[in-house]
């Protein structure tokens, strides 16, 4: 009995101190290295869609939902003259993304993937509307 408790309490020990690993982070993340990990968070929902896994598609949501903070706020790493019409636009883009990925849980918990599909490619969407409008304006970026 004492090693079907220990067997089942190490893999569950392994999962809670994953998940404290994106907080740690933030402190440290570049704005290219927390895109990356919004980048994972929608290749695995659309992963969870593709395999019909609904705890997948859940958990890319979360992910996206509970990603860090690039070090110094995302305005630090836009170049000057665009940093205002960044910081007007970054609502509309929260809203499709973050809205979206809440949007997906609760459509999945409910059982409409239909509509979670949807809420994910508007997600998308408001990704690549940022990304269109932005990229060009990051500091540092390389030609």
């Amino acid at each position: 009995m004492k090693k079907l408790l220990v067997l089942t309490l190490i893999p569950i020990s392994l999962v809670l101190a994953n998940e404290k690993i994106p907080q740690e982070q933030e402190k440290d993340m570049t704005f290219k290295q927390v895109m990356q990990l919004v980048n994972s968070a929608a290749i695995k929902i659309l992963q969870g869609f593709l395999f019909n896994n609904d705890e997948m598609i859940k958990q890319g949501a979360t992910e996206i939902n509970a990603h860090p903070l690039p070090k110094g706020g995302v305005l630090r790493y836009i170049i000057p003259e665009k940093k205002e019409e960044f910081a007007k636009m970054m609502p509309s883009f929260e809203k499709a993304v973050h809205g979206s990925a809440e949007d997906i849980i609760k459509y999945i918990e409910a059982g409409d993937k239909t509509k979670a599909y949807e809420s994910y490619t508007f997600m998308i969407q408001g990704c690549m509307k940022c990304h269109s409008l932005f990229r060009d304006y990051l500091e540092g970026k390389k030609d």
